[in-house]
């Protein structure tokens, strides 16, 4: 089975607005533009520091999230 992790995001009142904005100008659903934002930052990450190895990313603590089993 899939796992898909989730996690809560809190934001101030003028902040979800402008990303409801922002993500309906962009023809996004709030979720698409908030993964497409992270992947983007990982890339950016990845780019400048170099690639995240396996073994580091089964260090990560993924305690945060709620898992979701598809």
């Amino acid at each position: 089975m899939k796992k898909n992790y989730v996690f809560k995001l809190k934001l101030n009142e003028e902040m979800a607005r402008k990303l409801s904005y922002v993500s309906e100008k962009e023809g996004l659903s709030i979720q698409n533009m908030l993964v497409q934002l992270v992947r983007q930052k990982v890339q950016y990450f990845e780019r400048v520091k170099g690639n995240v190895q396996k073994n580091d990313q089964q260090e990560a603590d993924l305690s945060l999230f709620e898992v979701e089993e598809q």
